[in-house]
């Protein structure tokens, strides 16, 4: 086993007390730059893992949640897995045992977001609830730093330089700080988004459901540009190299220049795109469709490189980890294809169809099929006697 996993599994039983009221520990997580502490694994969205998880895999272990993942619900720092359900809670389970550690319970009807892991504190984004719709808790502490409410949210909150950015259902897009949950800025797209933002130093860029691509100043809110679809965009933006990589219910897939917003290329690919990207080899754009296609393309001009066909539809975003790509589908499986032709290396059913990102971290990859979370690695797996 793993050091880091052994020392951690040891560690648990002295950290970790559990109540009624949430989650407590007597030292600090430790963040390693690895770890996948936001949805994306990064501000801009790129979705690749810091580790190569080389297939096939062996089922490590399952845990039944109570209630199902939404496409981003999962976040994974220091050996320990976040999870937000769709019920309203977040729960933590220990990497090495699949045992539950704990849970906060004050979330609203609906977490269908990821986690936001920042030092010692959880900040968790959620809808449902009248009085609150973001919060940090700190864990060191056992309590809650601070709760607001920002309207209903479904998009995952992004952290860049101590600020977390996030739109609501009622249209508006929000700068906050970290420490405090105290608006910065506020800015009113007039539409519902259900597009998770991707950030750079100075610009945030997200979709909304009027088929708006909005790109806004992350210093003061103003917008520098949008450019319409026409067709709602749910999807969640991936920005490498000044250029804003997107699809969206048209079933074209974009790329705009994210400093005026022209266009540099767009694709149709005959089917709505929900999900969002993940930058393989920093050369191609991996992508699923609603139509089961997973799609590989070349970034400078969108021709396709590859395709893979699952036989369900697809919410999820890909993940890259070294060589591979590890992405999930309503057909119940869990797929790694080789990032360079799309042939599949590996693939394991689950017993329900999955519509959340999977994530690697060191030599595990997790993953959720409705209301169960499964842990997978390629080390080998000692069988119960």
């Amino acid at each position: 086993m793993d050091w880091c996993i052994l020392k951690r599994f040891f560690s648990i039983l002295l950290l970790f007390s559990v109540g009624c009221s949430g989650i407590k520990v007597e030292q600090r997580i430790s963040i390693q730059p690895g770890d996948w502490v936001m949805a994306g694994g990064s501000p801009e969205q790129k979705n690749v893992s810091a580790y190569s998880l080389e297939p096939p895999l062996n089922l490590m272990w399952d845990f039944t949640l109570e209630g199902g993942v939404g496409p981003n619900g999962i976040s994974v720092a220091d050996a320990v897995v976040f999870v937000n359900v769709l019920k309203g809670e977040m729960l933590t389970v220990d990497v090495s045992t699949g045992g539950k550690i704990g849970q906060i319970n004050f979330l609203g009807k609906d977490a269908n977001t990821a986690p936001l892991i920042s030092g010692n504190s959880v900040i968790v984004s959620y809808a449902g609830d009248k009085k609150y719709s973001l919060a940090s808790y700190n864990l060191l502490k056992g309590e809650i730093n601070w709760r607001r409410n920002y309207g209903y949210i479904q998009t995952s909150p992004i952290l860049k330089d101590g600020s977390i950015y996030f739109g609501n259902l009622y249209g508006s897009f929000y700068k906050v700080d970290a420490s405090s949950g105290q608006r910065i800025w506020k800015y009113n797209s007039k539409a519902p988004i259900h597009s998770t933002c991707a950030v750079t130093d100075d610009k945030a860029v997200f979709g909304n459901d009027d088929g708006i691509i909005t790109c806004l100043s992350t210093n003061d809110g103003s917008l520098l540009w949008k450019n319409e679809t026409g067709k709602p965009l749910i999807s969640t933006p991936m920005i490498n190299e000044d250029v804003v990589y997107i699809g969206g219910d048209d079933s074209n897939y974009y790329a705009i220049k994210i400093s005026d917003g022209s266009a540099v290329w767009k694709n149709n690919m005959h089917s709505k795109i929900i999900g969002g990207s993940a930058l393989y080899n920093g050369e191609q754009l991996v992508f699923g469709c609603v139509d089961g296609n997973v799609y590989s393309l070349n970034k400078a001009d969108g021709t396709i490189y590859w395709k893979f066909n699952t036989k369900g539809t697809i919410t999820s975003s890909p993940v890259v980890s070294g060589s591979y790509v590890y992405i999930t589908s309503y057909d119940g499986f869990v797929y790694s294809l080789d990032g360079s032709s799309g042939k599949m290396l590996w693939s394991y059913q689950m017993e329900n169809k999955s519509k959340t990102t999977p994530v690697v971290w060191k030599d595990y990859l997790f993953a959720a099929a409705d209301d169960i979370l499964y842990c997978f690695t390629n080390k080998a797996i000692e069988k119960k006697k």
